[in-house]
Protein backbone atom coordinates (compact mmCIF):
# COMPACT_ATOMS: atom_id res chain seq x y z
CA UNK A 1 0.00 0.00 0.00
CA UNK A 2 1.23 3.62 -0.49
CA UNK A 3 1.60 6.25 1.60
CA UNK A 4 -1.46 7.82 -0.02
CA UNK A 5 -3.19 4.61 0.11
CA UNK A 6 -2.38 4.10 4.25
CA UNK A 7 -3.56 8.07 4.42
CA UNK A 8 -6.44 7.51 2.63
CA UNK A 9 -7.84 4.06 4.68
CA UNK A 10 -6.82 6.08 7.75
CA UNK A 11 -9.42 8.93 6.69
CA UNK A 12 -11.92 5.88 6.35
CA UNK A 13 -11.56 3.92 9.20
CA UNK A 14 -12.09 7.03 11.14
CA UNK A 15 -15.02 8.36 9.41
CA UNK A 16 -16.54 4.64 10.16
CA UNK A 17 -15.61 4.64 13.60
CA UNK A 18 -17.36 7.71 14.27
CA UNK A 19 -21.06 6.33 12.78
CA UNK A 20 -20.14 3.27 14.59
CA UNK A 21 -19.44 4.87 18.33
CA UNK A 22 -22.82 6.87 17.61
CA UNK A 23 -24.64 3.78 17.29
CA UNK A 24 -23.44 2.70 21.23
CA UNK A 25 -21.20 0.95 23.44
CA UNK A 26 -22.29 -2.51 21.68
CA UNK A 27 -21.53 -1.62 18.19
CA UNK A 28 -18.34 0.32 19.30
CA UNK A 29 -16.84 -2.47 21.00
CA UNK A 30 -17.73 -4.75 17.50
CA UNK A 31 -15.88 -1.87 15.63
CA UNK A 32 -12.67 -2.14 18.03
CA UNK A 33 -12.02 -5.24 16.19
CA UNK A 34 -11.09 -3.78 13.21
CA UNK A 35 -10.71 -0.52 14.83
CA UNK A 36 -7.71 -1.45 17.41
CA UNK A 37 -4.59 -4.11 16.68
CA UNK A 38 -5.19 -6.48 19.52
CA UNK A 39 -2.33 -5.55 21.44
CA UNK A 40 -3.22 -1.31 20.94
CA UNK A 41 -2.91 0.86 23.57
CA UNK A 42 -5.07 3.93 24.41
CA UNK A 43 -3.63 6.94 26.81
CA UNK A 44 -6.60 8.90 28.39
CA UNK A 45 -6.10 10.54 32.06
CA UNK A 46 -2.65 10.44 32.04
CA UNK A 47 -3.29 6.29 32.05
CA UNK A 48 -1.66 4.21 28.96
CA UNK A 49 -4.40 1.58 29.21
CA UNK A 50 -4.20 -2.06 27.04
CA UNK A 51 -7.38 -1.72 24.55
CA UNK A 52 -9.00 -4.38 27.29
CA UNK A 53 -8.82 -1.52 30.14
CA UNK A 54 -9.22 0.66 27.11
CA UNK A 55 -12.94 -0.89 26.25
CA UNK A 56 -13.67 -1.41 30.08
CA UNK A 57 -12.68 2.28 30.63
CA UNK A 58 -15.48 3.50 28.23
CA UNK A 59 -17.98 0.99 29.03
CA UNK A 60 -17.91 2.94 32.51
CA UNK A 61 -18.66 6.71 30.78
CA UNK A 62 -21.45 5.01 28.27
CA UNK A 63 -23.32 3.66 31.67
CA UNK A 64 -23.37 7.02 32.81
CA UNK A 65 -23.39 9.53 30.01
CA UNK A 66 -25.20 9.20 26.61
CA UNK A 67 -22.08 10.19 24.44
CA UNK A 68 -22.39 11.39 20.56
CA UNK A 69 -19.31 11.81 18.49
CA UNK A 70 -20.27 15.09 16.40
CA UNK A 71 -18.24 16.85 13.32
CA UNK A 72 -14.43 17.11 12.85
CA UNK A 73 -12.94 19.81 12.93
CA UNK A 74 -9.60 19.03 11.88
CA UNK A 75 -7.88 15.73 10.36
CA UNK A 76 -4.34 15.95 9.97
CA UNK A 77 -2.69 12.99 8.25
CA UNK A 78 0.73 12.12 6.88
CA UNK A 79 2.00 8.82 6.47
CA UNK A 80 0.93 6.50 9.42
CA UNK A 81 -0.45 9.15 12.03
CA UNK A 82 -3.51 10.79 12.81
CA UNK A 83 -4.07 14.30 14.73
CA UNK A 84 -8.13 14.81 14.55
CA UNK A 85 -10.08 17.40 16.46
CA UNK A 86 -13.84 17.03 16.63
CA UNK A 87 -16.84 17.95 19.05
CA UNK A 88 -18.55 15.38 21.59
CA UNK A 89 -22.20 16.21 22.67
CA UNK A 90 -22.59 14.56 26.30
CA UNK A 91 -25.53 14.08 28.45
CA UNK A 92 -25.47 13.20 31.98
CA UNK A 93 -28.13 10.07 32.88
CA UNK A 94 -28.11 10.78 36.39
CA UNK A 95 -28.62 14.04 36.17
CA UNK A 96 -29.97 15.48 32.60
CA UNK A 97 -26.72 17.82 32.08
CA UNK A 98 -26.22 18.51 28.54
CA UNK A 99 -22.77 19.46 27.20
CA UNK A 100 -20.34 20.15 24.68
CA UNK A 101 -16.78 18.48 24.80
CA UNK A 102 -13.99 19.14 22.73
CA UNK A 103 -11.51 16.54 21.80
CA UNK A 104 -8.27 15.96 20.37
CA UNK A 105 -6.79 12.62 19.51
CA UNK A 106 -3.05 11.98 18.24
CA UNK A 107 -3.05 8.46 16.68
CA UNK A 108 -0.70 5.80 15.18
CA UNK A 109 -1.83 3.25 12.86
CA UNK A 110 -0.13 -0.18 11.60
CA UNK A 111 -0.45 -0.90 7.89
CA UNK A 112 -2.25 -4.28 7.52
CA UNK A 113 -2.65 -6.61 4.49
CA UNK A 114 -5.88 -6.73 3.12
CA UNK A 115 -8.87 -6.91 4.13
CA UNK A 116 -7.51 -6.18 7.67
CA UNK A 117 -5.56 -2.50 6.66
CA UNK A 118 -4.89 0.03 8.67
CA UNK A 119 -5.53 -0.05 12.60
CA UNK A 120 -4.82 1.76 15.48
CA UNK A 121 -1.51 0.76 17.13
CA UNK A 122 -1.46 3.45 19.70
CA UNK A 123 -3.43 6.51 20.51
CA UNK A 124 -3.46 9.82 22.93
CA UNK A 125 -6.99 11.73 23.99
CA UNK A 126 -7.41 14.44 25.66
CA UNK A 127 -10.88 16.63 25.94
CA UNK A 128 -11.53 20.07 27.51
CA UNK A 129 -14.20 19.07 30.06
CA UNK A 130 -12.73 15.25 31.05
CA UNK A 131 -15.82 13.24 32.10
CA UNK A 132 -16.16 11.25 35.69
CA UNK A 133 -17.60 7.72 35.73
Amino acid sequence: MTEKNIEEAIKDRLRNGFKNWNQGYDAWLEWCNTLYEPNAHYNIDGKRLTLQQYKDYMGEFFKVYEIELGNFYNMLVEDNWCGIRYSVQIKDKRTGEKFQQMSFEFVQFKNNPEPIGARVVEGWAVSDHPLNA
